[in-house]
């Protein structure tokens, strides 16, 4: 009985933190969406794959909003991420012994990161940081077998909810294991070598499991039919393309963008998704992919592009690190757009809830919220230097320090794939940068010397000779 008890008042608390991380969604009246929510939600009304993104995270919404209600969705995401935040907080911080003080953490870290803003979107971004987060808690605490095969479960499934996940993940795996080798982290005990092999074993199935998933819904097998248009929308934006095409476009080589050589879009979303950009007006990405295809693997087995990939490869990667603000593509979408559609086609008595939120009335100021960010991530950097490379590393436990090696493992890892592969987009790195105060607020809460804070007893007068 005090089990179950002790149960009961774990998902008491644990539902009062998902209507914490959801309260963005509540604020504005309705589950926020984005030019892509569309795509989704056709892909979980119509059971099909889409061309340029993974069906996996249309399936989700499936199972979690029954049909019935999109806000099911964003609540099972916010209970999904609820979960591992409370597990962080018991693992990193056990002097936090009462739940009002969990949540009380846990509403500081909305407050101060609006993380919020993410999780309460009809996209599978808030999966990114659930996927490294259940990374952290496999290789830094020792779960019991239920727990441990629920992490490696989630950690599969943020994986293959968006092509992106796939690398990021498996590099993230990839650098704490190379680090955590060259650090004896593995010898000491800090990471658990196990479990590390593992989640590397799960990260590596989801490039099989994810084509597998696309083959029994009738896809092509493929991870993404789009991915050669986009690597050459950011070749286009780089300078890449323009040199190669300068270089090869010929008697030789008729491709078809030789006609645009000296009109290439100046960055990688007019290359995509303008009406005049090159791809559109020669078929879209079905129709270039074998060209496309053919130019990347040109440009890659050639040596002498290497230096200018590279450079911009490092210049994307630090670009990205520092877009960390919100609002990024949460403008209205009101009649004839992809989300009021399909929004209508998931749940049609919940589309006047749609169109008269803030969002769709263009409500939405992300001004002050992007002030605050980007000051408590500096901050949050200068916490975290203090205790784990400063004055406070003497009190710091291997295991924080652990958790500062994943999660910035995450942060760049995801930095490198999205600004080198994709676009430099605030939405993109915005989506996981929140862990960097969350695991700054984990270190203060559980290293800050709160005797310095208490008031001292005042001494005792003393008594006349």
């Amino acid at each position: 009985m005090t089990t179950l008890r002790r149960a009961g008042n774990t998902l008491f608390w644990l539902l009062l933190g998902a209507l914490v991380l959801i309260s963005a969604g509540l604020y504005n009246g309705f589950p926020l969406v984005t030019s892509d929510t569309g795509t989704y939600l056709n892909s979980a009304l119509e059971l099909s794959v889409p061309d340029d993104r993974p069906i996996t995270y249309g399936l989700w919404t499936l199972a979690t909003g029954l049909r019935s209600s999109l806000w099911l969705v964003i609540f099972a995401q916010g209970l999904l991420l609820a979960w591992l935040l409370w597990r962080c907080m018991v693992a990193f911080v056990p002097r936090l012994q009462h739940p009002a003080g969990r949540l009380g953490l846990l509403l500081a870290a909305t407050w101060l990161t609006g993380v919020s803003w993410y999780c309460s979107q009809l996209m599978p971004d808030i999966f990114t940081a659930v996927g490294m987060l259940a990374l952290a808690l496999l290789l830094l605490t020792r779960p019991a077998l239920p727990e441990r095969l629920a992490l490696l479960a989630i950690l599969l499934l943020a994986a293959i909810m968006h092509s992106s996940n796939l690398l990021s993940l498996l590099l993230t795996v990839l650098s704490v294991g190379a680090v955590g080798w060259q650090q004896r982290l593995f010898r000491r005990g800090v990471l658990q070598r196990a479990s590390w092999l593992l989640a590397l074993a799960v990260t590596l199935a989801g490039w099989v499991m994810l084509p597998g998933l696309h083959l029994a819904f009738g896809g092509s097998g493929e991870i993404s039919k789009a991915s050669p248009a986009f690597l050459m929308a950011r070749l286009s934006e780089t300078g890449v393309l323009e040199k190669f095409l300068h270089e090869n476009c010929g008697p030789q080589n008729q491709y078809k963008l030789c006609a645009f050589q000296n009109d290439l879009p100046n960055d990688a979303m007019l290359f995509m998704w303008d009406a005049n950009s090159p791809l559109q007006r020669t078929g879209g990405w079905n129709a270039n992919r074998d060209e496309y295809r053919h130019i990347i693997r040109q440009i890659l087995l050639s040596p002498r592009y290497y230096p200018l990939l590279v450079s911009e490869s490092i210049q994307a990667t630090l670009r990205q690190l520092t877009h960390v603000g919100y609002g990024d593509g949460l403008t209205p979408f009101r009649e004839n757009t992809s989300p009021y559609w399909k929004v209508g086609g998931y749940t049609p008595y919940e589309l006047k809830e749609y169109m008269s939120s803030l969002q769709n009335r263009g409500l939405l100021d992300f001004k002050s919220l992007n002030e605050r960010v980007y000051t408590v991530h500096l901050l949050a950097l200068l916490a975290i230097g203090w205790l784990v490379l400063g004055a406070g590393r003497a009190r710091v436990a291997p295991a924080a320090v652990g958790l500062v090696l994943v999660c910035g493992a995450g942060l760049v890892s995801n930095a490198f794939v999205t600004g080198s592969l994709a676009n430099v987009l605030d939405r993109l790195q915005g989506r996981v940068s929140w862990l960097l105060p969350w695991v700054a607020l984990l270190l203060l809460a559980q290293y800050l010397p709160v005797e310095r804070w208490r008031p001292q007893p005042h001494p005792a007068p003393e008594s006349p000779h």
